[in-house]
């Protein structure tokens, strides 16, 4: 399940080129608790490693619907597994 999540005090959008749930930051902040989360940075690279939640991984999507090849075993490890993936931009 990919949940993308919500800034806080902003309201639920319509959906945009990819289409995933949203997800409230008291939501978000259960999962993180419970360690039952896999969070997805989807900014660029620089923006990344300047500062990023921690236990993040980089997926930088940038308006592109896929990944580039250096991607891929981000892309398997979201792939195998079973937690909540919360993916952010900002």
């Amino acid at each position: 399940m990919v949940l993308t999540l919500l800034p806080a005090g902003a309201r639920a959008q319509s959906a945009d080129a990819i289409d995933a749930p949203r997800i409230t930051q008291q939501a978000f902040k259960k999962l993180l608790a419970a360690n039952n989360v896999v969070i997805v940075d989807t900014r660029n690279i620089e923006a990344f490693e300047t500062s990023h939640m921690r236990g993040a991984l980089a997926l930088p999507l940038e308006g592109r619907l896929t990944w580039l090849d250096q991607y891929e075993k981000t892309v398997a490890i979201l792939l195998k597994t079973r937690k909540p993936v919360v993916a952010y931009c900002a």
